[in-house]
């Protein structure tokens, strides 16, 4: 008999350990977040999967080298939106790929084809409504097709939004939106997080954030970082891969650490900024978990910080 649960409001609150705006509160309450629990024998085979994939000699690893695909792939979301499709429609094609995703600490089946972008974007509203609704001008580094940014929005009214790529294409969807006057308060920038341009001002009372973008730099996040010990933003958040967050004693955990492990995700960054904050450099305001991942990945932990 197939075991189904539906992820309520409180359940999401008790998870992120917070309380969930009005808004995002009827977001959760009218989105199919209903999914199956998995047989024994499913599980298994889920296990068994992840475990071949781990062992194959050759995997897909990020890096300066995959600019080029990003390139293409944001091409694809400019491609969709000069077509006429409206921009609060585009979003990254890898959602909803594998009728498996992680909740909780377990892998689970979405009766919803779309879960995973239904949960994903409540997530990151949640934060950008929990850390950045107060700022004056509001920064995504790895911003992509710009999604988060035009949600953002209704979290913070006012805010100059400026989201930074490293692929140009991210740059002219931003430019569509303005000139079709979805948002005018936007700007696109070219970005690298191996490379920072120096150029680029962060003014006073910024936040700055990053979705599921610095993974791709590995364990070479140091230019980055020290790009933005350089600007000095109110506040910064993540949503990233963090290793130092996982259970390394639970399985589902620690396939989700190898898996990053092998693709050449973010690694040490938490580790590292802990050593900041002990130096004086700067205060970590939160780290936690959110549960929620993809097939191979819990890849959403957060962190907020500050310069000090």
């Amino acid at each position: 008999m197939t075991v189904r649960h539906r992820i309520t409001v409180e359940e999401l609150e008790s998870a992120w350990n917070s309380r969930l705006c009005p808004a995002l509160r009827k977001r959760v309450e009218t989105s199919d977040l209903t999914y199956e629990v998995l047989t024994p024998e499913e599980r298994d085979a889920y296990l068994i999967e992840v475990v071949e994939e781990l062992m194959k000699p050759n995997v897909v690893k990020a890096g300066p080298h995959r600019q080029a695909d990003w390139e293409m792939g944001w091409g694809e979301n400019l491609a969709i939106l000069q077509s006429g499709t409206p921009a609060e429609a585009i979003m990254p094609r890898y959602h909803g790929k594998r009728s498996l995703v992680r909740w909780r600490q377990e892998v689970v089946r979405p009766v919803e084809p779309l879960f995973d972008y239904r949960i994903h974007t409540i997530l990151v509203d949640w934060a950008i409504d929990t850390f950045l609704k107060d700022v004056g001008s509001l920064f995504e580094f790895g911003c992509g097709p710009a999604y988060h940014l035009l949600r953002a929005r209704q979290f913070n009214p006012s805010a100059k939004l400026v989201g930074l790529d490293w692929a140009t294409a991210s740059q002219k969807i931003i430019g569509e939106i303005v000139t079709r006057g979805i948002e005018t308060n936007i700007q696109g920038f070219n970005f690298d997080f191996f490379k920072p341009d120096d150029s680029i001002k962060i003014p006073s009372n910024s936040g700055i954030y990053t979705v599921a973008a610095l993974e791709q730099v590995g364990a070479n996040f140091e230019p980055f970082l020290q790009f933005l010990l350089e600007k000095r933003p109110t506040i910064c958040m993540h949503l990233e891969p963090i290793d130092e967050l996982m259970t390394p004693g639970h399985l589902i955990d620690r396939l989700s650490v190898m898996y990053s492990r092998k693709r050449n995700y973010l690694n040490g960054f938490l580790t590292h900024l802990r050593k900041l904050e002990e130096e004086g450099r700067i205060t970590i305001h939160k780290e936690q978990r959110t549960y929620s991942g993809s097939f191979f990945l819990e890849g959403h932990s957060l962190v907020v910080w500050s310069p000090r």
